[in-house]
């Protein structure tokens, strides 16, 4: 996932990827790029660009699960984030085993969060968000195979248990016959419940060995990846809008100022009507007539642009009680 200087892995390859799109649209567009890196170490989740922040704690809200306490650190470019992931790695737990002498003991899960937002300058502001989970999983074991003792193999058990967790959740994702998924049997798969059955993508790269004793292993890995990429997602653009009211104002002020010029038209019209002697005469003759209707017409614009903002009040409590709605179902749901 890593790589070396030389050989850059899947992260590093990605990564660069990504920087190198987002530099083809920087004069139209403003981007900002933070990241998380944490591992989850006998179920218990560790900051790895912050360690003595000590073991952190799940939360779940609105928005999706979240770890409490996590740091995000903000990068402009790809040697920046390599820097931080080479700084987190020397953080990680990994231990030698009889079957890999560089054995990684936890999950390690980096998080890259994009934004992008329009230059142009607008009463609607609207940005996309779009998340990226890269995730280096600690490979199945055998405590036989890796003769495992002791820390080792409590370790071993646990990886084991949350790779478990995963596959049970890319089983009932890939079946897709509404069958309920259970996210909650490890941490891991609580974590990365967006990445599998939410707005995402999912790629799972399997590491399989050529040589005729990891026969089985390289067997049970291709048939554990293999469920995969028979989970079938609807992805849509995270895209959101600020300053929507606003944007309901310029609407309204539009609306009014139509108002206005066809008012103004139909009193030029009335006026060129009594152009004539006549109509001058009567309208000396009637000018309280005159002062009445011009009230009347005041009134009825100022209760129009009442009735006006009285609905706009109205459209933002539906909106309101909408999201909540919405929200409050998705609490029932989860």
């Amino acid at each position: 996932m890593l790589g070396t200087d030389q050989e850059p892995g899947i992260m590093a390859r990605t990564l660069n990827d990504l920087f190198y799109e987002m530099d083809k649209t920087k004069e139209d567009m403003k981007y900002k790029v933070s990241m998380s890196y944490l591992e989850i170490y006998n179920e218990m989740i560790r900051d790895l660009l912050n360690p003595s922040s000590g073991f952190l704690e799940l939360r779940e809200d609105s928005k999706g699960v979240v770890v409490a306490g996590i740091s995000e650190v903000q990068a402009k470019k790809t040697s920046e984030v390599m820097d931080l992931l080479v700084m987190g790695n020397k953080q990680r737990t990994s231990e030698p085993t009889a079957a890999n002498k560089t054995s990684s003991r936890s999950h390690a899960i980096l998080q890259v969060t994009v934004t992008q937002k329009s230059r142009v300058k607008n009463t609607i502001d609207e940005f996309k968000v779009g998340k990226l989970f890269m995730i280096d999983l600690a490979g199945s074991e055998r405590a036989a195979q890796t003769k495992n003792r002791g820390k080792r193999m409590i370790e071993g058990a646990h990886i084991n248990r949350s790779l478990l967790a995963l596959g049970n959740c890319i089983n009932a994702l890939s079946e897709n016959r509404g069958h309920y998924v259970n996210y909650r049997d490890s941490k891991l798969t609580r974590l990365l419940k967006d990445s599998l059955g939410g707005n995402c993508r999912t790629v799972m790269v399997a590491h399989a060995s050529p040589a005729s004793g990891s026969f089985e292993e390289t067997r049970n890995t291709l048939l554990y990846a293999d469920r995969a990429k028979n989970i079938k997602t609807n992805t849509k653009p995270n895209q959101f809008s600020v300053s929507y009211h606003i944007a309901q104002y310029t609407n309204i002020i539009a609306d009014l100022r139509k108002e206005i010029f066809r008012l103004k038209l139909k009193i030029s019209e009335h006026g060129e009507e009594s152009g004539d002697g006549n109509s001058r005469k009567r309208k000396d003759k009637n000018p309280e007539e005159m002062n009445r209707l011009r009230d009347q017409l005041v009134g009825t614009f100022k209760e129009q642009m009442d009735i006006r903002r009285r609905l706009i009040e109205l459209e933002d409590t539906a909106m309101q009680i909408s999201l909540d709605v919405n929200r409050y179902m998705l609490v029932i749901d989860e």
